[in-house]
């Protein structure tokens, strides 16, 4: 019988350990990408007009797609709830 409680935390440390390492990819490869760009751009939304290094913005576009992409299916998951 531990046997098989053995074998099931084996498969989700797996599951676990394969998120990591391909959060620890995305990562590194947004960290290159944002270094490699810190060149001043001229930046227009609606109404603002700015100009900021490129890297900033991509830091500050990265974070917000992550926070929706993190919070959107947990506002979805409370509406299903109702």
């Amino acid at each position: 019988m531990s046997g098989k409680l053995d074998s099931s935390r084996n498969t989700q440390g797996s599951e676990t350990s394969w998120k990591r390492w391909g959060l620890l990819v995305v990562v590194v490869l947004t960290l290159v990408v944002v270094l490699q760009n810190s060149q001043t751009v001229d930046f227009n939304l609606l109404f603002i007009s700015t100009s900021a290094p490129l890297i900033l913005l991509l830091l500050v576009f990265t974070l917000l797609g992550a926070a929706i992409g993190y919070l959107a299916p947990l506002v979805r998951r409370g509406r299903d709830k109702r």
